[in-house]
């Protein structure tokens, strides 16, 4: 079966805390009762200053950006990476790398992200100690995202484990 979307038919939505993280997005990918992909696509667009998401590292997932317009900044582990319009940068899954977009310009930014969607997925958020577990299930209304964030502290493997 194929699945036709078309972005000029489709209503942002929008997401982040008001603060220095928020975007807009547009999801291609489709989600069909009988049907989870293996590849997701959406459009962000980004204010002046915003970062789409905190800087994570995919460990499951690789991602591509590609710039469609205006230019911003990728943060990718120690480096920042300039990108323009026309720009595609390929992240890899398990780098050792948390990375995310700001947008350092003026003027809106919007990029496509690309994605395997290997699910569970695993993202460690490194600037904010935290560990997420992400993973689809099907609903009444088709496939339900679960999304579990924690505090990465490390406890040992038999911590918890009391004998009844």
């Amino acid at each position: 079966m194929v699945y036709k979307s078309n972005l000029n038919e489709m209503d942002w939505t929008e997401m982040g805390n008001d603060a220095h993280i928020h975007h807009a997005r547009k999801t291609l990918t489709p989600f069909g009762e009988d049907y989870l992909p293996k590849f997701g696509v959406s459009l962000y667009r980004l204010a002046p200053g915003k970062r789409a998401f905190p800087a994570h590292e995919h460990l499951a997932n690789d991602e591509g950006i590609l710039v469609t317009r205006g230019s911003g900044t990728l943060r990718y582990g120690d480096e920042e990476i300039a990108l323009t319009e026309g720009d595609y940068v390929h992240l890899p899954a398990a780098s050792g790398r948390a990375h995310h977009m700001i947008n350092t310009s003026d003027e809106e930014l919007e990029y496509f992200c690309f994605s395997s969607l290997v699910v569970p997925e695993a993202v460690l958020y490194p600037d904010s100690n935290k560990l997420g577990a992400y993973t689809l299930k099907p609903g009444a209304d088709g496939w339900q995202s679960s999304r579990y964030i924690v505090r990465n502290e490390p406890v040992g493997y038999f911590d918890g484990e009391e004998p009844d």
